[in-house]
């Protein structure tokens, strides 16, 4: 365990400091009495695996792809399938642009927790239709009262893996 995190510990000391894990400095080895250089890489199991002990850095991502931001929780609305990270919001804290590339849905202060009397997550609104409806790559939009909500597919019909937190489970406001 400790090798694991000091490798993702020096994997985000390269990162900070503008070095990529597809960039590393190369090694030479010996063989055959001559100096070859040997090209080491992290394979993309690690990586992803790296990506998501160290969570998404853009809102509305993919929970099961890694960890929600801080400001964010992962939910899923009622009747709706699927689920997504929900950055919080309110008069004074508006949703958060969608930055995902090529992305054009539009975050809106549409969800509210039972018994609250007002909105207090944001959603991705977007068109039901082709490409996605404006959602991010790996997301879907799901129609839901003549609009849409972006969300990404639960893995295994639902269940949670150890470590995974279960979905907030949120209602749409009007």
């Amino acid at each position: 365990m400790r090798t694991y995190a000091l490798v993702v510990v020096a994997l985000c000391a390269l990162s900070a400091a503008g070095v990529h894990a597809r960039e590393l400095p190369t090694r030479q080895a010996m063989v055959g009495g001559f100096d070859v250089p040997v090209e080491v890489a992290l394979s993309a199991a690690f990586l992803a695996r790296a990506e998501v002990a160290a969570g998404h850095k853009l809102p509305y991502s993919n929970p099961f792809t890694g960890m929600c931001q801080p400001t964010e929780m992962k939910v899923s609305i009622s009747g709706v399938p699927g689920s997504f990270c929900s950055p919080k919001c309110g008069p004074s804290a508006p949703c958060p642009a969608d930055t995902h590339k090529g992305a054009t849905a539009k975050g809106e202060c549409v969800l509210e927790t039972a018994g609250s009397g007002s909105p207090s997550q944001c959603a991705l609104i977007c068109k039901p239709g082709p490409d996605r409806g404006g959602c991010p790559t790996g997301a879907a939009c799901v129609p839901i009262q003549g609009l849409g909500i972006c969300t990404y597919s639960t893995k295994n019909d639902g269940e949670t893996t150890a470590g995974e937190t279960q979905p907030q489970i949120l209602e749409m406001t009007n």
